[in-house]
């Protein structure tokens, strides 16, 4: 240990050298949290000689990370049931009504031939109209059908919680996205408290090199100054999560906690632009993994309508074609259009007298209505189209998300970012360690080549 008047003597000699160490424990706190936060990100695939290397932290625990973020995401802030309630079958019926009157023709054209094919070409264009006719005009109370169905059994066809998975899997870059802009305060500020930290320990670097002038002291110092201001900033984010008083003059609270209200609303905005879009949403319940329960939901709705109007086909026939009577004059081979109306509308409506031989097993209603469910599945996303602005102002995820966020506790809003950090926490404020005694290391070589 050198005496006082050694010390003054040194520090005479060497001012420039003592005053670089806390200028040089500063850049040190302050590079190794780039380098830190970098290493978070960065990058997207391992990169190394067997197992030295490196992979960004959430590119590498992506699945761990997305599987506790959806799980945040689908059990405490919007629910399946939640999204789909919000809909007003009969003003969607109503916005969509022009394209599902198309489709709707395009299918029973499709499927009646199909499944039907003797009674079909026995009616007239004119008949064939006017069963097309019929099943348009009774299209919007399918849509809401389809729409109050869902309401109650949204979770038999559905799986939100799934659908968000894949969307953050599919697309790195939302998932980095939303550490990245949601938690850029809090980097911001594990860059700044590198400084801070480091020049301060600097300060009690400078004192113990005056007093030993012992080598081990720069690369202690830079570990020290490595690891503690990781350590620090990590916990000065997420803690206290209430404010709280520290010497009675200074009051702290996590920043994360801190900035909820914002952080809540950047977060909202981002889901709802980017994972729970209206055409993410679609495509999830009309082509995601439970669409054939889907289309068993849309069949037992056709088929409930179909048979509702089977027994008035006859009357639409003559409401819309006119007076079988007045078309009697008018035949070919031998059997009048009115004769073939009658025909058809009496075979249609026969199965609702009495199960003949004309009944609902050979007319195939229940295949005919599933067919015409999976058609009708797979063109309603883009029958849906014409509604999306509707459905977007309607389902107002953000909205939702940011006043659900602003309500959670402390613990429950934590965990939105907290996995980022606590996925290889250690393994950060270990390289962070490192690189400080490198530098530290550094700084004795300068240090001994330039002292007088």
């Amino acid at each position: 240990m050198q005496s006082w008047s050694e010390i003054v003597a040194d520090v005479e000699r060497n001012w420039v050298i003592y005053a670089s160490m806390p200028v040089i424990a500063a850049l040190i706190g302050w590079g190794t949290k780039i380098v830190a936060i970098r290493m978070m990100f960065r990058p997207h695939r391992f990169k190394g000689i067997g197992r030295l290397g490196w992979q960004g932290i959430i590119p590498k625990r992506a699945p761990e990370m997305v599987a506790v973020l959806c799980e945040t995401l689908t059990g405490r802030l919007i629910s399946s049931s939640e999204i789909v309630q919000r809909i007003d079958g009969v003003e969607l019926a109503a916005l969509i009504d022009r394209p599902m009157r198309a489709e709707v023709a395009r299918i029973v054209n499709t499927i009646a031939p199909e499944f039907q094919p003797t009674v079909w070409h026995a009616l007239p264009e004119p008949a064939r109209d006017a069963v097309i006719e019929r099943a348009q005009r009774v299209s919007p109370d399918v849509v809401v059908a389809i729409a109050d169905a869902l309401t109650e059994r949204i979770d038999e066809v559905f799986d939100l919680q799934t659908m968000v998975t894949q969307e953050f899997l599919s697309d790195p870059e939302t998932l980095e996205k939303m550490f990245s802009e949601v938690g850029r305060r809090e980097f911001a500020f594990i860059r700044r408290s590198g400084l801070v930290f480091g020049f301060l320990i600097g300060l009690v670097q400078v004192l113990v090199w005056a007093l030993f002038h012992n080598p081990w002291v720069m690369p202690l110092f830079g570990l020290f100054t490595g690891w503690f201001t990781d350590w620090a900033a990590l916990r000065l984010i997420f803690n206290p999560k209430e404010p709280t008083k520290y010497f009675g003059v200074i009051t702290w609270q996590g920043l994360f906690l801190k900035h909820r209200i914002p952080v809540s609303e950047e977060y909202a905005v981002l889901i709802a632009s980017r994972v729970l879009t209206t055409e993410k949403l679609m495509r999830g319940v009309f082509d995601g993994p439970q669409r054939a329960a889907l289309i068993d939901l849309v069949a037992e709705i056709l088929e409930e309508e179909v048979r509702d109007q089977l027994g008035d086909v006859s009357k639409t026939l003559r409401r819309e074609v006119g007076d079988l009577k007045a078309l009697d004059s008018i035949g070919f081979g031998g059997l009048s259009v009115g004769g073939l109306l009658g025909v058809a509308t009496d075979a249609l409506n026969t199965p609702l007298k009495a199960v003949t031989s004309l009944g609902l097993d050979t007319i195939e209603l229940g295949p005919m209505c599933q067919a015409a469910a999976a058609d009708m599945v797979e063109v309603l996303p883009s029958v849906m189209a014409g509604a999306e602005d509707y459905l977007t102002r309607t389902l107002d995820i953000e909205t939702i998300m940011a006043e659900k966020m602003k309500a959670m506790t402390p613990e429950e809003f934590e965990g939105v970012l907290r996995p980022a950090f606590q996925a290889d926490e250690r393994t950060l404020i270990i390289v962070g360690a490192v690189l400080g005694f490198m530098v530290g290391e550094l700084q004795v070589l300068l240090v001994e080549h330039f002292t007088v």
